[in-house]
């Protein structure tokens, strides 16, 4: 059974975590700017030279004329026509939506409520602390309740038996207040 941590930073904590970064930043860049400076400069010429004249190239004998060899009759090519491009159509073919299952197919999907807090940041932690037990995004989500609450839920599971091994799983993690919710509600 994997175990997972959470790392807590006070925004004190936080503050010198970047201060450092970038004082670390700064110095790697002095350096750079150091080592660049002490570099010796490359020699500059004392003066720009002409650049040296090329020898003169005698001229080239006039090249060699071959005997006539006779030519095969050249071959009349079909002039380019001026077609207009018709993509082939087909038939437009409706996408196949796969057949649910007999029981997903009876009863709407389940959901898994962890908690419900008064605070939007606080079920925000919650549903990251979810989500750091291997559950995706997409799957703990924050949702408004009446009366200014907010539910931490996971979910949809295609039954209640897999919602309930969810909810188990929970509850042994730390969040014993994991239930299943009933459809619609």
């Amino acid at each position: 059974m994997s175990r997972y941590f959470e790392i807590i930073i006070t925004g004190r904590q936080l503050a010198a975590l970047v201060g450092t970064v970038a004082l670390l930043v700064a110095v790697a860049f002095g350096l750079g700017v150091g080592v660049q400076l002490l570099r010796a400069p490359a020699p500059a010429p004392a003066e720009a030279a002409p650049p040296p004249t090329p020898a003169p190239v005698p001229p080239a004998a006039p090249p060699a004329v071959p005997t006539a060899v006779p030519s095969p009759p050249a071959l009349p090519t079909p002039a380019p026509t001026a077609t207009a491009f018709a993509p082939p159509t087909a038939p437009p073919v409706e996408p196949t939506k796969p057949r649910p299952h007999a029981a997903a197919a009876k009863a709407p999907n389940r959901w898994v409520q962890v908690a419900a807090f008064g605070r939007h940041d606080q079920a925000e932690g919650v549903r990251n602390r979810v989500i750091a037990l291997g559950f995706t995004p997409r799957q703990a989500v924050v949702e408004p309740a009446p009366g200014g609450k907010f539910r931490v839920r996971v979910g949809p599971f295609p039954d209640g038996e897999s919602a309930g091994r969810v909810a188990a799983r929970l509850r042994a993690e730390g969040f014993p207040g994991a239930f299943l919710v009933r459809p619609g509600e």
